[in-house]
């Protein structure tokens, strides 16, 4: 068997698969934040219950278990890290402390972003106290002008210890070009202070984390990589240590937000971060492939975020190389997920002057929305969905929770409708289209400033509230289908089920493929060469590493490219795998036109402009054989839904309250057309046709929604 688990910010989604039953298990448990390993034990003994184990018999048949924590995340959030020092190139104390311009928005709502006159830094994860500085330096070429002085170092390395420091960041300058003093420097800490006096306290070097030029960005990649290092090294470590205890004997594979995995010892900390979200876009690359949608935006509604990507078939533009983690823009290439505070707990409240706003405060698991009744006094998105009808309050989570309706009104009354002076019911309408029309934009934006036109993207749902709120967020963004698929409450776990082990390899290479002035295009191709046979030697040895063998490993190469005069970078995939010849390079600059001209259009494309490489990038990975999708069987009567119907309840609609009728999803079968309104309830997630649209099962299981008079 393998176990896949996704942990949100509300519910821990768990997915095990190969145990001999039609279809995979699935379980969502309430998130732990205190101690993530509870919630993740929770929802594998609620799956080894519905298989007849107990858990360390579910365990110890378990070949594979992958893993998308939250660890990183939630160590930034609270800022509880280690003391750490940085090391850097004397005149170069200051870069990060002064940052860039863009770090006073990077990683804040669009409406605190605007507000210039309250802008403020983000805490640094480095006081400037504890940065020292090291009389040395390497030119962009990588010749060494100024040798490094090992006893200024030992010093340096002093001072910082007698500060409290408990971890180090070594960043110099130009070391992703000669990495030798870096590597001197390391040397000379693990000599001085070994780990019977430091501990297993890190040492992280900037080249070997990034290898792209921009001192700021890779130094803050490392230094992230270095504050996540002790937190999660530590609690992963402890959960293997227990995982093993109770019987499991094969390998916890750690999700990466690059769209792979890997063991415990080939993941750097910086490739946790995000990497749940992950899980459900990449699952949607495979389903997308397999079923012929060629543009699909993907939507994740959970309990505390809306996680949103982007797919489209043989197009390297659902990634992004220069991401913002909390408020720091690093050079980690991750898949380019966007995340804003609209989820189920998102709280709604009364802003004087827009009125109505949801988000980004969520009320979380705990205490958690009001009707949960654990607490929690604040009007949520759940509570308005509970308070219109369209959730079932004895049946939620599975039964598991009974939600309190009249909590929920009284929290929607005193916050929201009393105030307007309107009606629960109407208020809870508001709520819903404010949530429904902030995700609409979300997906608008997104897919826009990609070079795509959102009516020709079909809409993957899923999360426990994707679905519930997909025809809203749909209409707003004016596309007319909606495709919800299997197990969509924990679609991203089930896509975790598809990852391949990956490694991406990149390196700044700056070379002029074409001179427009001297008409001349690259000959050298010595550089573009030894960095690519580089990359797959490294690829060999770190694949090697983990038991596989050379012939197993694939690749391919990605450029960063950019016409002269522009700053403006894109990425394409390098259509050669070699530089041999004239026609290499004319491939390559018709492959970047091409990519160009498809992104912003024709008459935007000059060919005649020069063209050159900025950085080279190496994607190396095991393939492996996704998941099949299995056909349902059709009903006897397929036109006939009534099999499914289980009855009706009043639900509020935006014309009003209305008798409603509901379904069982999992008895629809492949054929069955329902139509809105209707609520399609499963276990774990709600489906809304809304008025105006229709769903159709089809023989996969998907449920596709569409709009009977689309826009």
């Amino acid at each position: 068997m393998e176990i896949n688990v996704d942990i949100g910010g509300t519910f821990t989604d768990c997915v095990v698969t190969g145990d001999g039953s039609d279809g995979p298990r699935t379980a969502k448990a309430l998130t732990t934040h205190h101690d993530l390993a509870i919630g993740f034990f929770r929802a594998i003994e609620a799956i080894a219950s519905a298989c007849g184990l107990d858990v360390d018999a579910l365990l110890a048949d378990t070949e594979t278990i992958r893993y998308a924590t939250t660890l990183g995340t939630n160590a930034l959030i609270e800022r509880n890290g280690p003391r750490l020092g940085l090391l850097t190139t004397a005149g170069h104390e200051h870069t990060v402390p002064i940052g860039r311009c863009r770090q006073w928005a990077d990683g804040l709502p669009a409406q605190v972003a605007r507000d210039l006159p309250r802008a403020r830094r983000p805490e640094p994860l480095v006081e400037p106290e504890q940065i020292a500085v090291l009389t040395e330096r390497v030119d962009a070429y990588g010749r060494i002008l100024i040798p490094l002085r090992e006893d200024e170092v030992i010093d340096r390395v002093q001072d910082l210890v007698d500060q409290g420091v408990r971890g180090f960041v070594v960043s110099l300058l130009n070391s992703h070009v000669n990495a030798e003093h870096e590597r001197r420097v390391r040397e000379i800490i693990e000599s001085e202070y070994p780990s019977t006096y430091l501990g297993r306290f890190p040492v992280i070097l900037t080249h070997e984390i990034a290898r792209r030029s921009g001192e700021y960005a890779r130094t803050m990649t490392a230094t992230i990589n270095a504050y996540l290092h002790r937190f999660t090294a530590d609690r992963l470590s402890r959960l293997r240590d227990e995982l093993r205890s109770r019987g499991y004997r094969g390998e916890l594979l750690l999700v990466h937000n690059s769209g792979g995995m890997g063991t415990l010892a080939s993941t750097a900390p910086i490739h946790t971060v995000h990497a749940g979200p992950v899980s459900g876009l990449y699952g949607s690359r495979h389903v997308a492939a397999a079923h012929g949608f060629d543009k699909v935006v993907t939507t994740d509604m959970g309990g505390t975020s809306f996680d949103v990507g982007m797919v489209v078939a043989g197009s390297v533009r659902f990634y992004d190389f220069h991401p913002v983690i909390d408020r720091w823009r690093v050079q980690v290439p991750m898949m380019d997920i966007s995340a804003i505070g609209a989820g189920g707990g998102s709280i709604a409240r009364l802003d004087p002057v827009v009125g109505i706003v949801v988000g980004p405060e969520s009320a979380g698991s705990n205490p958690g929305p009001a009707c949960y009744g654990q607490g929690g006094t604040e009007p949520t998105v759940t509570d308005a969905d509970v308070v219109l009808g369209y959730l079932d309050p004895k049946h939620y989570h599975g039964g598991k929770l009974t939600l309190d309706v009249r909590r929920a009104e009284r929290a929607i009354e005193r916050r929201i409708a009393r105030p307007l002076g309107i009606s629960v019911s109407e208020a809870a309408l508001r709520i819903r289209r404010v949530v429904d029309e902030t995700m609409g934009s979300e997906l608008f934006k997104l897919i826009t400033t990609k070079g795509y036109d959102p009516q020709e993207f079909t809409v993957f749902s899923f999360g426990g509230g994707g679905p519930l709120h997909a025809c809203g967020y749909a209409s707003s963004l004016r596309t007319d289908q909606v495709v919800v698929p299997p197990h969509s409450e924990v679609f991203s776990a089930t896509g975790a089920a598809g990852l391949e082990r990956l490694h991406i390899y990149e390196q700044s290479v700056w070379q002029v493929l074409f001179n427009p002035l001297t008409k001349h295009i690259l000959t050298d191709y010595a550089v573009f060469n030894s960095v690519v046979e580089e990359f797959e030697s490294r690829a060999q040895q770190d694949f090697g590493g983990q038991g596989f063998a050379s012939d197993e490993v694939k690749t391919t190469i990605e450029l960063d490219m950019r016409s002269t005069g522009q700053l403006f970078v894109i990425t394409i995939a390098c259509p050669v795998s070699r530089l041999r010849g004239p026609a290499d390079v004319a491939e390559i600059i018709r492959a970047y036109f091409d990519e160009y001209g498809d992104r912003f259009g024709d008459l935007a494309l000059t060919r005649e402009v020069g063209v050159s490489i900025d950085a080279v990038r190496l994607r190396a990975w095991i393939p492996r054989e996704p998941e099949q999708a299995r056909k349902r069987l059709p009903g006897v009567a397929p036109a006939d839904v009534t099999a499914a119907w289980t009855g009706s309840r009043s639900c509020v609609w935006r014309d009003g309250p209305a008798h409603t009728d509901v379904y069982a999803y999992a008895a629809l079968q492949a054929g069955h057309r329902v139509d809105g309104p209707a609520i399609v309830e499963a276990a774990d997630t709600t489906i809304v046709v809304e008025p105006g649209w229709f769903g159709e099962m089809d023989e996969y299981g998907y449920f596709r929604m569409r709009q009977e008079n689309p826009r």
